[in-house]
């Protein structure tokens, strides 16, 4: 894993793993999130998803320690990109925490409709992420998203939430299309409807874009704008739209504390 630290949770705080096994079975949830210098966008929200998810299994897991044990752990000068996981270990459950350096940050992207879903999970984070990355994989070589839909309608992106301009209204996925509730979406959302930005939801398949604005949300890049759909609609970019956003976006990125 290059330069990750893994970590184990165990006895109420993490510690560093000394011995790791290189098999120890598959994710059952997993979260990341983006550091910057010790500060975090959505981290409570993060952290909500994570751990309730693993409640559903282990109603015995301690939400309020593993805060404290996490955000005790977590580098606070840098950028990195830590992911938290539970994953099958003997006849329970493992969790650890991966230290991560961040990959580099984008603004634009290519994207594409993708061929298949492989979705089994679509409301948790975590047991699908192989079987999502191998569709990027075999997507085109320059799409940097894989666009997923449910029924002919947009659903969402292999590790992103999708978001568009259209007639100058933000506008999202509907909550009854399977998909995970993204954390960085919700995030501009709440933003969007705080400074009286119009938010609604809807149905649109790929199609349907043609001529919008396109956003691909995630806890790494924040908002990339996109800027080509191969295959697909043509898109389109509002001058200093997006660069508006991030800035809104950035004043939710607050210092870790207890």
């Amino acid at each position: 894993m290059g330069d990750t630290e893994i970590l184990r949770w165990s006895a109420g705080r993490f510690a560093v793993e000394e011995w790791c096994d290189v098999n120890p079975g598959e994710v059952r949830v997993a979260d990341s999130f983006l550091i910057l210098d010790g500060g975090v966008v959505g981290f409570d929200k993060h952290l909500e998803r994570f751990t309730s998810s693993v409640h559903d299994y282990d109603s015995g897991f301690d939400a309020v320690a593993f805060r404290h044990g996490l955000v005790d752990a977590l580098p606070k000068e840098g950028a990195w990109f830590p992911r938290v996981e539970s994953v099958d270990y003997g006849d329970g459950h493992l969790v650890r925490l991966l230290i991560r350096p961040a990959p580099t940050r984008e603004s634009t992207v290519s994207v594409a409709t993708a061929h298949s879903d492989p979705r089994r999970f679509p409301h948790i984070k975590g047991p699908d992420l192989h079987r999502l990355g191998a569709l990027r994989r075999e997507m085109s070589p320059s799409a940097g998203e894989a666009i997923i839909v449910d029924s002919g309608n947009i659903a969402e992106g292999a590790w992103s939430s999708l978001v568009w301009w259209e007639d100058g209204i933000l506008h999202r996925v509907p909550g009854e299309i399977p998909r995970l509730e993204g954390v960085t979406e919700s995030v501009i959302v709440e933003r969007a409807k705080h400074l009286g930005a119009r938010v609604t939801s809807a149905r649109r398949t790929p199609a349907e874009l043609e001529g919008c604005e396109v956003w691909v949300l995630s806890a790494l890049h924040g908002i990339r704008v996109v800027t080509e759909w191969i295959g697909g609609p043509s898109v389109s970019v509002e001058p200093g739209r997006a660069e508006f956003w991030r800035t809104v976006y950035e004043t939710q990125r607050f210092m870790l504390k207890l």
